[in-house]
């Protein structure tokens, strides 16, 4: 089995120098590179102008403001009526001993 590997490898190694030595490889050329496009002028100036013509536009103050401080006048009007009467906040209806449970209703027995 070593006598055909050897043979095999041999084979192969003669085609090998044949081919380096007849066999004649081109050069390959790289192709140039595009040229960069070119950046126009008009790319730098719209966003140039949107910026000014939004600064112009919120810049213009859009009303008269003619008024002073002394032309502005604020009324402030109060009126209080006066009543004799007191309101009690607690009554004396209202106590704790006399207070019921909202839920007492359902505790108590109903007679027919």
């Amino acid at each position: 089995m070593k006598q055909e590997d050897n043979d095999i490898k041999e084979f192969f190694e003669r085609l090998q120098e044949t081919d380096r030595l007849e066999a004649e490889i081109p050069s390959f050329n790289l192709p140039e590179a595009p040229p960069k496009p070119k950046r126009s002028v008009l790319r730098y100036l719209l966003p140039l102008g949107v910026a000014a013509s939004l600064l112009l536009f919120f810049g213009i103050d859009w009303g008269p403001h003619n008024t002073s401080i002394e032309d502005e006048t604020l009324v402030i009007t109060m009126t209080i009526e006066e009543s004799n009467t007191t309101d009690d906040f607690l009554s004396d209806e209202t106590s704790i001993s006399s207070w019921k449970s909202p839920s007492d209703i359902l505790i108590q027995e109903f007679e027919d």
